[in-house]
């Protein structure tokens, strides 16, 4: 079945018909069905602490792959800081007063 499995947005079903311009009820048009599936791709995805293949939405995809970028972005502003917080010592001449 196709439904996303981060936020189960299934296939949507809807029935149309167009009725005729004129008569009764004998001429009116047959309703027709019409099904819009879910734009559903299989990826594979860190879902609570595991590596495993999911089918999501478009909608749910864009999610997680902003939340990825952004733990990305945050871990290596980290590491920057990190560097920018850490002192650099150097070795200075010692000044003797008389």
């Amino acid at each position: 079945m196709r439904v996303c499995e981060i936020c189960k947005k299934g296939s949507m079903i809807q029935k149309s018909g167009a009725h005729q311009y004129g008569g009764g009820w004998a001429m009116r048009a047959t309703k027709k069905r019409v099904v819009f599936k879910v734009n559903l791709h299989s990826v594979k995805v860190t879902y609570q602490g595991r590596r495993q293949t999911m089918r999501l939405c478009t909608k749910c995809l864009r999610k997680v792959k902003s939340q990825s970028q952004s733990e990305e972005s945050k871990s290596k502003e980290q590491e920057k800081e990190e560097k920018l917080i850490t002192p650099i010592i150097k070795e200075s001449s010692r000044v003797v007063s008389v």
